[in-house]
């Protein structure tokens, strides 16, 4: 007898923690599944729905007695603009997903840029957000921009605190942290290039 009480229709739906998001998007994805009695309300489907979203890194639903539905978001950071191979950019978060062009508004992000010959452009792309995530304090914040053709070939352009700029060959995504210090031992060495994609033997020339 519950369900049908009128008093516990679904009436309200609530959305929170939207900034480049679309509040409107949101609502759309739950518009299907808020109906009918609260008692029944999909709140799993729900978050499922509006987590397919770009932008959205993760949801909380919850009932509001007696008749509303409140969906929470948190939105994925951006962290960088990525320029494909055909010259289009977007903006990209943690994991290389797209995010909507809003995401970049008013916010400083690290151009990344596939170049020419690539024959995996998307590995390439996903390995260099996850190298420009990996990167340990201080020197993230150094890099000024990132390029590669390919998952093993990443490279990094410092700037260096005294001014100039050093080129940084990190390869692959792995060893972050070793590589990091390779890179900060070296930077006061002679060179415009530091090679630390063996970390263990890293050179400078």
């Amino acid at each position: 007898t519950a369900i049908f009480l009128p008093a516990l229709q679904v009436r309200e739906v609530t959305v929170a923690g939207t900034g480049y998001v679309q509040e409107a998007d949101i609502r759309a994805a739950v518009e299907s599944w808020a109906e009918g009695s609260v008692l029944l309300l999909p709140t799993g489907d729900i978050a499922e729905e509006v987590g397919e979203l770009p932008g959205v890194d993760s949801v909380e639903v919850e009932r509001v007695w007696p008749d509303g539905v409140r969906v929470s978001i948190t939105e994925t950071a951006p962290i960088a603009t990525l320029t494909k191979l055909d010259g289009t950019s977007v903006i990209v978060g943690e994991t290389g997903q797209e995010l909507p062009a809003a995401a970049g508004e008013g916010k400083t992000l690290v151009p990344l840029s596939v170049t020419s010959g690539a024959t995996d452009p998307d590995a390439a792309a996903a390995a260099m957000s996850e190298v420009l995530v990996e990167i340990p304090d201080p020197l993230r914040g150094a890099v000024q921009e990132v390029s590669a053709s390919s998952a093993s070939d990443v490279t990094l352009g410092l700037a260096l605190e005294g001014g100039g700029t050093k080129t940084v060959v990190w390869g692959d995504a792995r060893d972050a942290e070793l590589k990091a210090e390779a890179v900060q031992a070296l930077l006061d060495q002679p060179g415009s290039v530091i090679d630390v994609s063996s970390p263990v033997a890293p050179v400078t020339r």
